[in-house]
């Protein structure tokens, strides 16, 4: 296999999350016979429901945006996202909160203290960790962290572990990614970068809101450093080119490009 490898070009991704959904993306389209599944391979939704009687933060496969809830994701890998909604429930107990819970629900909002909570209040936290928020974001994972912690010094093994997968998920679902979305984005993404007398021009192609293809060029005469922005562009994604043509130029540079990696 490494022997039939002609180029490996890199790709300048925010984050893991989004380098993830970038090679199930590629896996999709340009299925090799070296590859049995797509990685991470469940794309699921949050769906935030802050309704007092039965508030709920669900995991999802399918995703209904005009239901009256608030929906978040798209995340790759239901366990990951599932461990991540657990650890959120566990900060913020929505479930328990409602005013027409089940009586054993009732009695785990007692013995949790969740009792008489408010469900817009709660609901509020977690939108602000799902939003991305990093004060959020830090603060859900050290409060977790601070908890495993304490489990572990009580020799409650398990306990610790089942919280260690849940800052582990939600460390995940934390992660930026531009890759996929509720709205789906549609355009092609320029950028020309130089490093000494060797510039380079990165096109990325989306279709459906998805990276359908990463162009490298040569710029024509006259094209300089500077960034072609079109009215209706999205800047972070002027960003994402910029960067993964600051980096075609220095390998081009260092006459690291490969022949695939110049595609007219």
């Amino acid at each position: 296999m490494v022997a039939q490898v002609e180029w490996i070009e890199p790709v300048v991704c925010m984050s893991e999350h989004e380098a993830a959904f970038l090679e199930s993306d590629l896996l999709e389209r340009h299925p090799s016979r070296y590859n049995r599944t797509l990685g991470m391979e469940s794309c699921v939704w949050l769906r935030l429901d802050a309704n007092p009687r039965t508030p709920s933060l669900e995991v999802r496969h399918d995703v209904s945006p005009c239901d009256g809830a608030t929906w978040f994701g798209p995340y790759l890998g239901w366990e990951p996202t599932r461990q991540a909604a657990a650890g959120l429930e566990r900060l913020f107990p929505l479930r328990y909160s409602g005013t027409e819970i089940s009586r054993s629900d009732r009695e785990l909002a007692r013995s949790t203290g969740a009792r008489g909570a408010d469900a817009h209040v709660l609901a509020g936290n977690i939108t602000r960790v799902l939003r991305r928020e990093p004060a959020a974001i830090r603060a859900a994972i050290r409060a977790l962290e601070s908890k495993r912690d304490r489990a572990a010094e009580r020799l409650m093994f398990e306990h610790a572990a089942s919280l260690r997968e849940q800052v582990r998920g939600l460390r995940w679902i934390g992660q930026p990614q531009k890759l996929a979305g509720m709205d789906a984005v549609d355009g092609d993404y320029c950028a020309t970068a130089r490093s000494g007398s060797v510039g380079v021009r990165v096109v990325l192609a989306l279709r459906r809101g998805r990276l359908d293809q990463r162009y490298v060029l040569e710029p024509r005469s006259g094209d300089g450093e500077q960034q072609r922005v079109q009215a209706g562009q999205a800047p972070e994604w002027i960003e994402q080119a910029r960067r993964n043509a600051e980096l075609m130029a220095r390998l081009a540079a260092a006459s690291a490009v490969g022949p695939l990696g110049w595609r007219r």
